[in-house]
């Protein structure tokens, strides 16, 4: 096989295909967290193939065991149904056990350690849109821990501390953040069977810059998270709630149901200040289920409910097109109310409705560049008119709907369109460079650049951050124009 062609199989398998399945219940927040590293290992190993070429290491040695296992795994089995599409921490470096592949027991622990730690210091100056800068430095702490007990119970965690302070008189006040995003536990009475009770991430979707079957996004990101949008699937608060999860050799079938245990409020609701209003404060429930029906097609399907709304489900498919091109489609129907009724408390126009977005990766041959163009739609997005008279004629009103949208991480015009770049070692070993950008109907937009350098137990980056658009528009209504940042992060 030749090595342009091994490496898009690799990629294929592990960008598209694991991202349609269900995650393994007790393969805990790590697997999900290892896609970029996974990918790069892959993308050695197929240099390997063809050139046997053991030197080209650029991550920790255990790192690299780990990430490698996931290649092997994921380019051996495509489809497999106990791996979710892993997402990057932009700023932290996640743990890197491998992926469960089908028809095998599964694990929360990666064998050789059960908790991850990462430092983070990050200086940041950004220019306001009425003029002047704002320098602030963040500090962060970054844990996450998974053991195996009695070889049926897991435990898991995840939880990150950030400190703000600022450097100068424009910045906003120093300020703490917390965040339990995981804790869990998981019991494995069969090889095959798992059931977590606890808080626990439940990420669904196989697009990159939005997706509509990710039913759990809303009001589970900080604002403060990095834009990038593989990070925000990482560093996200989870649900409390109870899931199982069944596996066979050619699918699975995954449950969760999640209680009300706050004060009601609808998902993503941007007045929520706790974490139990955030996740807790409306009872829902989801089923996704994925089957195997060739050597390398796996639909997965999703079913989502919740109080007072009609049931939504959803598709997520994904496959290989010719020796460099993966293409990917999500969908999500059922009948809801309009963005802006629904942050309003209202539901009177509810319709059915269809929200989408599809995609293209290609890799460019010879290289570790690929390139993503995804097409976005959302049936409960409202026009550039609809958003230019809102703001006219009931500002308060539109001020809340825009929030609304970015808390609950919708796209807020009816149309999209997303580009990401990622380049794995981009002229210089060890140097990554990706980029994207967000473009809403209306002209507003969002950009973001990343260069990052990797060492044996720690990370450099520059971060260049902008936005742009009508005053009416989420982009041309944010305060900060555009954004620098540099930061250190070191792990074990």
């Amino acid at each position: 096989m030749s090595k342009g062609r091994t490496r898009v199989l690799v990629l294929a398998a592990l960008i598209g295909t694991a991202s349609l399945v269900s995650r393994a219940a007790s393969a805990g927040e790590a697997a999900n967290a290892a896609r970029d590293d996974a990918i790069d290992a892959a993308l050695r190993l197929a240099d390997q193939h063809d050139q046997h070429d053991q030197h080209d290491q650029v991550m920790p040695a255990e790192a690299a065991d780990n990430a490698a296992l996931a290649g092997r795994a994921q380019a051996a089995d495509g489809a497999n149904p106990s791996a979710q599409r892993a997402s990057d921490t932009t700023d932290l470096p996640p743990v890197l056990p491998a992926p469960v592949s089908a028809g095998s027991a599964p694990s929360s622990s990666s064998g050789s350690r059960d908790l991850a730690l990462s430092v983070q210091d990050a200086v940041r100056y950004a220019d306001l849109r009425d003029g002047g800068g704002a320098w602030r430095n963040q500090a962060s702490l970054d844990l996450r821990y998974e053991k195996t007990l009695a070889g049926q119970f897991d435990v898991n965690a995840s939880w990150r501390l950030d400190r703000f302070d600022p450097l100068s008189s424009a910045a906003a006040p120093a300020h703490t953040e917390s965040l339990l995003r995981e804790a869990y536990v998981g019991w494995r009475p069969g090889k095959l069977t798992t059931l977590d009770v606890g808080r626990m991430n439940q990420r669904v979707g196989v697009a990159f810059g939005y997706n509509p079957t990710d039913f759990f996004k809303a009001g589970a990101v900080d604002l403060d998270v990095s834009p990038d949008p593989l990070s925000r699937r990482t560093n996200r608060l989870g649900t409390i709630g109870v899931r199982g999860q069944q596996v066979w050799d050619s699918g699975s079938a995954q449950m969760l149901f999640s209680p009300r245990l706050a004060s009601r409020m609808e998902p993503g609701d941007p007045e929520a200040s706790g974490t139990l209003e955030r996740t807790n404060s409306i009872g829902r429930w989801m089923f996704v289920g994925s089957q195997r029906m060739g050597a390398s097609l796996q639909p997965q399907v999703v079913a989502y409910g919740e109080e007072g709304q009609a049931p939504q489900f959803g598709m997520n498919l994904s496959g290989l097109f010719g020796n460099a091109v993966v293409g990917y489609t999500e969908i999500s129907m059922g009948r809801r109310p309009s963005l802006i009724a629904s942050t309003m408390g209202t539901n009177g126009d509810s319709a059915f409705r269809v929200s989408s977005a599809s995609g293209l990766t290609w890799t460019l041959p010879t290289t570790n560049l690929a390139l993503t163009l995804e097409l976005q739609t959302n049936g409960a997005g409202a026009s550039p008119a609809q958003w230019r008279t809102l703001a006219a004629t009931n500002p308060m009103a539109w001020g809340r709907a825009v929030q609304g949208s970015v808390t609950a991480q919708e796209l807020p015009t009816r149309y999209g369109v997303f580009a990401m770049a990622i380049w794995r070692n981009a002229v210089v070993r060890r140097v990554d460079v990706s980029a994207f950008g967000q473009f809403d109907q209306g002209g507003g937009g969002q950009g973001w650049l990343e260069v990052r350098r990797h060492f044996d137990r720690f990370d450099v980056a520059l971060q260049l951050q902008t936005q742009y658009g009508p005053v009416w528009d989420r982009y041309g209504a944010m305060s900060e124009r555009s954004s620098v940042q540099v930061l250190a992060a070191f792990y074990r």
